[in-house]
């Protein structure tokens, strides 16, 4: 009997404790959306300045519309977990210097910084960058900036469920069938 009631009352308490968790996290999640969320967030690895940059960036490249965009998959948290985590010394060490190359830059190109430059002045920037790595040998700045942002959006359950053709696993496969027949591209 004494085994008995240990087990219900263990269940009882992990039950309670993950009830918990639960119920707070949906009351959180019904008083902020994901943008409010990113908003929040204060990075590990990047400086608050970086940060702010990150955030601008990600959201000129995949901004909210009739679908989220790459604040609502929280993809700045994303792009500072991997600087922070999965980058190697090296790589952070460039990422960094790249940083500081877009910072002085934009200064140059707009006379402020990046962030408080208008969105138009923001996108005109991007753009001459993007021309001028197209251009240079190696990678660059602002290249590995939309693969992070791109990678992030589109791993994202958001990016996953809300903007590409989602089919849950497991789901019939028929190998069989045109592009057309398929409706595009799928997440997996």
């Amino acid at each position: 009997m004494k085994r008995r009631e240990a087990i219900k009352n263990a269940g009882f308490f992990l039950g309670g404790a993950a009830f918990s968790a639960i119920t707070l996290s949906s009351l959180a999640s019904c008083q902020t959306n994901a943008t409010d969320v990113v908003s929040g967030w204060k990075p590990e690895y990047l400086t608050a300045d970086q940060g702010a940059i990150v955030r601008r960036i990600v959201d000129i490249l995949i901004p909210t519309t009739d679908t989220p965009g790459a604040l609502d998959a929280e993809v700045p948290k994303y792009i500072d977990m991997v600087a922070n985590q999965i980058m190697k010394p090296e790589e952070q060490e460039a990422f960094q210097k790249g940083f500081e190359q877009f910072t002085k830059a934009s200064q140059t190109a707009n006379g402020k910084n990046f962030v408080d430059s208008t969105s138009e002045e923001q996108l005109s920037f991007l753009q001459k960058l993007e021309q001028d790595a197209s251009k240079a040998e190696g990678p660059s700045f602002i290249e590995a900036m939309k693969k992070m942002t791109y990678r992030g959006f589109f791993t994202s359950e958001v990016g996953m469920t809300e903007v590409l053709n989602f089919d849950p696993v497991p789901g019939n496969y028929d190998g069989c069938i045109s592009l057309e027949e398929a409706g595009g591209a799928w997440a997996m």
